[in-house]
């Protein structure tokens, strides 16, 4: 049985590295769309991918290579964490750019890299005995800085993905194509893998290596590869310029009195539009779209309907739907839609957000409140 297991392991394992090899060339071949993201992502599965490579066969055949090659600590468990939150940072609009901030995300991998060469480079090799010699020493403090690292870098993502969801519900009427809530899951399996850095740096402090630990780590990184490469390929980027940016070059020097008096009329506007036009039907309304439409500036049209409304975007729209539906529900002429059908017609995307949604504004399933009608 144990055999057995070991086997699934290894299959799962291996499959991780061929899979983050595979899919980092499927988003960079000639007929991928190319992107900042997708050139991120790939650079973070391959590392992945090396990082397991190197947990299999440091410890059997190449031991000695790898102690002699990293006398510091395997270097690219360094890449993970930066690479994830500029894979996350290009995903959401906020692109990187290539400065010295953004190079010092990488200094604690460079520094290894410079150290194992500089000890490797002496000539009488002292340095490199003395760091051999205390190599339990070097790994313990290589994983409590791995350790700080993944933990800040997870930290930062989370706070980043909780004003992430903030903000695209200010821009988007249908969350589905450019939701990120599998993040959160993800950094969920980083906390594990924590979980067992900081139990691997207690075996190498107490107990004598145990290969296990190796394997687990390696199996968490390969179900992290799977689940990236899965969400990878199907992600969609969310903005392509940065979510404050105005589009409009309207006037904002008027005064207090008269930019009071705008903003009614804007609101008139506003819900003439929605109710003569009822572009809530179309399941790709976003917020630029809509403020074109209505030329004003993305900026101008937010807070009118934040203040003006007291809503953000997302619900604004889709409180206009959930009143279609319940009109539908009322039309003789739609009896032959189910719910779905119905939902899909007043411009929802999916049944779980739909069901979700109506259950929010009116305290009813959708189901039940049809009962209510008849």
């Amino acid at each position: 049985m144990k055999d057995f297991i070991d086997q699934i392991l290894e299959v799962i394992i291996y499959g991780g590295i061929a899979i983050g090899l595979f899919v980092s060339l499927l988003l960079n071949n000639r007929n991928a769309k190319r992107s900042r993201a997708n050139i991120f992502l790939s650079v973070l599965l391959i590392s992945l991918s090396f990082s397991i490579t190197h947990i299999l066969f440091a410890g059997r055949i190449l031991d000695n290579l790898s102690v002699e090659a990293y006398p510091v600590g395997d270097p690219t468990f360094l890449l993970i964490a930066p690479l994830l939150w500029f894979y996350i940072q290009e995903l959401t609009g906020n692109k990187v750019k290539l400065s010295i901030a953004s190079i010092l995300h990488f200094l604690p991998f460079l520094f290894v890299i410079f150290c194992s060469l500089y000890f490797r480079s002496r000539p009488d090799q002292s340095i490199l005995h003395i760091v051999q010699a205390q190599q339990k020493l070097v790994v313990i403090v290589f994983w409590v800085f791995t350790l700080a690292q993944f933990t800040v870098y997870q930290v930062i993502i989370r706070k980043g993905w909780v004003s992430y969801q903030s903000i695209i519900q200010q821009e988007v009427s249908n969350t589905e194509d450019v939701n990120i809530e599998w993040v959160r899951f993800f950094l969920g399996v980083f906390w594990l893998i924590n979980f067992f850095f900081l139990f691997s740096l207690f075996a190498v402090i107490h107990l004598d290596y145990m290969r296990w630990l190796g394997k687990v780590i390696a199996l968490l990184f390969s179900l992290s590869i799977f689940a990236l490469g899965y969400k990878g390929i199907l992600q969609k980027e969310v903005f392509h310029t940065s979510v404050g940016e105005s589009t409009s070059n309207t006037d904002s020097s008027l005064v207090e009195s008269e930019t009071r008096k705008i903003d009614i009329d804007l609101k008139n506007r506003l819900l003439d539009y929605m109710d003569a036009k009822k572009p809530y039907l179309d399941p790709e309304l976003t917020l630029s779209w809509l403020a074109k439409e209505l030329n004003i500036s993305r900026s101008q049209l937010s807070q009118l309907i934040n203040d003006g409304v007291g809503d953000n975007f997302y619900n604004f729209v889709n409180k206009y739907r959930v009143e279609q539906v319940k009109k539908f529900m009322n039309d003789s002429s739609m009896n032959n839609l189910n719910m779905l059908g119905l939902a899909l017609e007043a411009g929802f995307k999916s049944k779980s957000t739909f069901n979700l949604i109506f259950k929010r504004f009116t305290g009813l399933t959708p189901t039940e409140f049809r009962k209510n009608l008849s």
